[in-house]
């Protein structure tokens, strides 16, 4: 039997999970919910689950910031999210799981599977410390943009999108600010473009950070919204990478 801890801000969302889950009551028995982020570490401490269903965003504390606080950390990690602009790629190197919101049951069965085919091969509880080391590692990660008269350090997530300019590109941050760096794209592509950093050149002349990724327009090879409303073409070569990438039906 497989216990499970659910931790989720909106009761809807909360009470939806448990009856799905309920319909594997005899394979996987709920220990313990919550809508709140505190008394979500109490129970997490206090049960030792096997598997924990997590909302990444919830007002007074966010999901990495529960599970920074708890003493326990060694279960299999279910993320859910209504965003699908999130960092899935940084999560998927802690060896975890997502679920989009609303929860599909097929996609939530087959999570549980995956936990109970780990419990039955006796695999490691994954440790979510390593992933949480992990995700700071590439949060304090600093991108140089070199100007005609200085240097500005930013974090990547402070990166909306890069724009070819010339020989050189244009740096727009999520603040509304512009900085044209000596930089070309290619020199970010090398630099950003990597499997544990969420960005990627979808277009000759763009490069953008999906976590901002807030619509996809299919037309030709399609545009891509970003947050502020911004709009970017998708080139036909890069469409399907894209989709996969976003986790959009191709």
């Amino acid at each position: 039997m497989i216990h499970a801890v659910l931790i989720d801000d909106e009761i809807n969302g909360l009470k939806s999970l448990e009856l799905l889950i309920e319909e594997l009551k005899h394979e996987v028995k709920i220990v313990g919910t919550t809508t709140d982020a505190v008394e979500a570490i109490e129970l997490i401490n206090s049960y030792r689950p096997d598997i924990v269903f997590l909302d990444i965003s919830m007002p007074q504390l966010n999901g990495f910031e529960v599970l920074e606080r708890l003493q326990f950390k060694t279960f299999h990690l279910v993320f859910t999210t209504a965003h699908r602009n999130f960092a899935l790629r940084a999560i998927k190197q802690g060896a975890t799981d997502y679920l989009l919101k609303p929860v599909d049951k097929k996609e939530l069965f087959v999570a549980i599977e995956r936990v109970k085919y780990k419990i039955a091969e006796n695999q490691l509880r994954p440790d979510v410390s390593e992933m949480l080391k992990h995700i700071n590692e590439v949060q304090n990660l600093r991108v140089l943009l070199p100007t005609k008269k200085s240097t500005e350090y930013v974090v990547p997530a402070s990166i909306l999108y890069i724009e070819a300019n010339s020989n050189h590109a244009l740096v727009h941050l999520t603040n509304g600010q512009n900085i044209e760096v000596t930089n070309n794209l290619k020199d970010f592509e090398q630099q950003l473009c990597k499997k544990e950093i969420s960005f990627m050149r979808i277009h000759n002349s763009y490069i953008i950070n999906i976590n901002y990724v807030t619509r996809y327009i299919k037309d030709d090879g399609g545009f891509v919204v970003l947050q502020g409303k911004k709009t970017i073409p998708v080139s036909r070569q890069k469409k399907d990478e894209f989709l996969k990438l976003i986790n959009f039906p191709v």
